[in-house]
């Protein structure tokens, strides 16, 4: 027997509560291993033993664009993962990464055609042109990588295009493994969408958060023929920038642990350097801003370098985000950027002069309301400077423009025109033990690997194939989560905050109600009971996008119509929480065991959801949203 993702249940170790309940299952188990302090980062924790990074100085080494991958035949690329070695800084020794090579494979044999040792190679693909790309996997087998991490040395890869609509056979879901020692899968990608920042990264399962961290993630943006006619700065003028946080040991080398429910480096690199730095003109330019990190947020702003006196700041104007284009343009001061999502920005740097960073004041964890590592007061936990823009006095003609509006085939339908035809269907996030975040749907917290029933709740995100659904993402655990769902383009229709939380006891079903953490303690599940007034998404979110800001204490609302059948994920894309695996104590002394926060999603025609009411405008969704009783 199997769960909906393909793992055999021999492989997995089902939890019972005391009270009978099965609620949970691990992937292996010998794989749930007990949370302790962190080895390494910036701990969450009033531990402060944590060992700090070498220090360098900052903005020595220029930032560097990824090479350009080569196609080994024609409309074909071959990436190959591999064990490399990578200097982060001048000065320091080259230490063991991972990366992705295009390369070419005649007998067996690698040939290096875009060679990267850490991050991968970036891969342009175009609307209405189909490529394959193959993933091969040369990580060696049955050796433990990165000794002092903790990870499970199965050296598994999945090659997962993060924004894609490709069929669900490519997509990179966890169950879709390469083997190490040169086992190879070959993904489809038809390119049927709109021009946008696509990225690939590594989706193994168990081992994400690690194999990103040791360098398996690149840029795949996607175009068309409408973006050439929006007349945005191209060509030396557009830059890509991957942002990170690391730790390094005393001997330079990556330092990495999910000794806390996350993991925030002290370092800040920005495309594989620490706080770079890039010579720009006095004029505009697009940058591509890609959340690399495992857990850090990043709040993005400009700020004068020391020294800097002028008056004149850089312009900043949010013209993309993770899926597409932007109908409005939006000039912003400053910009949150959380996991997963990308966002494309016009800066436009006339009537600057000097040095401008790039700064940064996000609370870690965000939103820094849960005894965080940093406030307002502790800049130097929050990475205040990522790198730094050097304005010279050399010019050339700026014949680019930033529209008053962009028109993509995208981008032309709000989400509250989409919810005439939406029917709501309720998600939600939450902790059965303190630090030990769980997603699931209406009738409470699941695990990814949990089994069909009746040994488990199985895929509970069944949906009808060319369905429209709004999700309200019920949040009542106490960090923000950046959730992404595969396969899908997405709008943001907004957030309401929750003032009361409530459940019915599954025991006696009275109402019981509380604070932000109040839930059932068995099944996790909680519902708002009293909402304030509704907060429209903010105008630099209104774009195409796959990966949604959902804070603590809020319902977040997003819509989209599902157009590709099959088994895909849904999940939260802080690194360390959909790979977290565990064993802990409830608060009410139950067992738990967590294998991430991710859940299976099953797509499929003829699939019946009379149980999912249907939205139909803001006003009823205000109705809905609201009814005490769930769904």
């Amino acid at each position: 027997m199997k769960n909906k993702l393909g793992w055999p249940l021999a492989t997995l170790a089902i939890l019972i509560f005391a009270a009978g309940q099965a609620v949970a299952a691990a992937p292996i188990a010998n794989a749930a291993m007990p949370m302790g302090p962190p080895t390494c980062g910036q701990s969450p924790t009033e531990l402060r033993s944590v060992v700090p990074s070498p220090v360098t100085t900052p903005f020595v080494d220029n930032v560097g664009q990824p090479a350009v991958a080569v196609t080994d035949s024609a409309n074909h690329y071959t990436l190959s993962a591999h064990m490399d070695t990578h200097s982060f800084a001048t000065g320091w020794r080259a230490v063991p990464t991972m990366g992705y090579d295009a390369v070419k494979v005649t007998g067996g044999v690698n040939t290096v055609l875009s060679h990267m040792a850490y991050l991968g190679p970036t891969i342009v693909t175009k609307k209405g042109k189909p490529i394959q790309v193959t993933i091969k996997n040369d990580l060696p087998a049955g050796v433990d990588l990165f000794p002092q991490w903790g990870m499970i040395p199965q050296n598994t890869t999945v090659l997962h295009r993060h924004g894609g609509l490709q069929p669900a056979l490519s997509d990179g879901t966890p169950d879709q493994m390469v083997a190490p020692g040169g086992g190879t899968r070959t993904n489809y990608y038809p390119n049927n969408q709109a021009a946008a920042p696509i990225w690939y990264h590594d989706h193994a399962d168990m081992t994400t958060s690690y194999n990103v961290y040791a360098g398996l993630a690149g840029y795949m943006p996607n175009t068309d023929t409408l973006e050439p006619g929006f007349n945005l700065p191209t060509g030396a003028f557009s830059k890509a920038y991957v942002l990170q946080d690391k730790s390094f040991n005393p001997d330079k080398s990556l330092c990495y642990s999910h000794g806390s429910p996350e993991f925030f480096g002290d370092t800040p690199v920005v495309n594989g350097t620490i706080s770079p730095k890039q010579e720009v003109e006095a004029r505009k330019y697009m940058f591509t801003f890609i959340n690399g990190s495992d857990s850090r947020f990043y709040n993005l702003s400009m700020k004068p370098a020391e020294g800097n006196l002028s008056t004149i700041a850089p312009k900043m104007t949010v013209v993309g985000s993770d899926d597409g284009y932007l109908f409005n343009p939006t000039p912003v001061t400053s910009l949150l950027i959380a996991n997963g999502e990308r966002y494309t920005v016009v800066v436009n740097f006339k009537g600057t002069t000097g040095n401008w960073v790039l700064s940064n004041d996000a609370a870690t964890p965000y939103p820094g309301d849960n005894n965080g590592i940093a406030s307002s007061g502790d800049a130097g936990a929050q990475l205040p400077s990522l790198m730094r823009f050097d304005v010279s006095k050399r010019t050339s003609p700026d014949t680019s423009d930033i529209p008053g509006r962009i028109l993509e085939t995208n981008n032309q339908v709000t989400a509250r025109e989409t919810l005439a035809t939406a029917q709501l269907r309720t998600v939600q996030a939450g902790e059965l033990a303190p630090g030990v975040p769980f997603l699931g749907d209406a009738k409470g917290l699941h695990m990814f690997h949990e089994a069909d029933p009746p040994d488990g709740v199985g895929t509970t995100e069944n949906i009808n194939l060319g369905s429209t659904e709004a999700w309200e993402m019920r949040n009542h655990s106490p960090d923000t989560h950046p959730m992404h769902t595969h396969l899908a383009e997405q709008l943001l229709v907004g957030r309401y905050p929750v003032t009361l939380w409530g459940y019915k006891d599954s025991k006696t079903g009275t109402l019981v109600t509380g604070p932000l953490g109040t839930q059932d303690p068995v099944t996790g599940n909680a519902y708002p009971v009293t909402l304030g007034a509704f907060q429209a998404p903010g105008a630099w979110e209104k774009g195409p996008k796959d990966t949604f800001v959902a804070p603590p204490n809020m319902v977040t609302v997003y819509v989209a119509t599902f157009t590709i059948p099959g088994d895909s994920v849904w999940h939260c894309h802080i690194l360390s929480h959909e790979d977290m695996m565990m064993t802990t104590t409830s608060p009410t002394g139950l067992p738990v065991i967590s294998d991430g926060m991710m859940r299976p999603t099953h797509i499929a025609a003829g699939i019946p959801q009379n149980q999912l009411p249907v939205v139909r405008n803001l006003n009823n969704l205000d109705k809905l949203v609201a009814v005490t009783a769930g769904f």
